[in-house]
């Protein structure tokens, strides 16, 4: 399981170095894609498969499943560096807005890059937004947990 939160800058030639801590548990190869809230998704290759072949076997007659497809397999099969750095596609660094500062986040399955700002200004709306009664916060709270 991911659970981290690092800062980290994106050299000139558009490599991020990838936390020791992750390097094990994602391996060489990790497949980046695009996440739905403008951050980039890092896998490892046995998730981003597992995931991909539950996607291929959904309904893709359904406007969600197809989107989240298109997410899902226009992702990039990526190898890490000696120095455990991975180069990110110019095209990937302009959907997730990446400058050179970067935050790095565990997230169960998988990491996310953001570009600071982004993560920061995320952030900041959840706070904003604060605690109700929403669906979504009853459901979070069945699940024991409280944020």
């Amino acid at each position: 399981m991911f659970c981290s939160e690092y800062e980290h800058t994106l050299d000139t030639k558009g490599r991020v170095f990838i936390p020791a801590r992750h390097r094990e548990e994602l391996g060489e190869t990790v497949f980046i894609g695009r996440g739905m809230d403008g951050q980039l998704n890092v896998y490892p290759k046995a998730v981003w498969e597992d995931m991909a072949g539950r996607l291929a076997q959904a309904n893709q007659a359904r406007p969600t499943i197809r989107n989240a497809s298109r997410f899902v397999f226009s992702a990039t099969e990526y190898e890490l560096d000696r120095q455990g750095r991975v180069l990110i596609s110019a095209s990937l660094r302009r959907f997730a807005d990446l400058g050179s500062d970067v935050v790095i986040l565990g997230n169960n399955d998988h990491v996310e890059i953001w570009s600071r700002e982004r993560w920061q200004e995320t952030c900041d709306r959840v706070l904003a937004q604060g605690r109700d009664s929403s669906d979504d916060t009853t459901k979070l709270s069945e699940l024991a947990l409280s944020l």
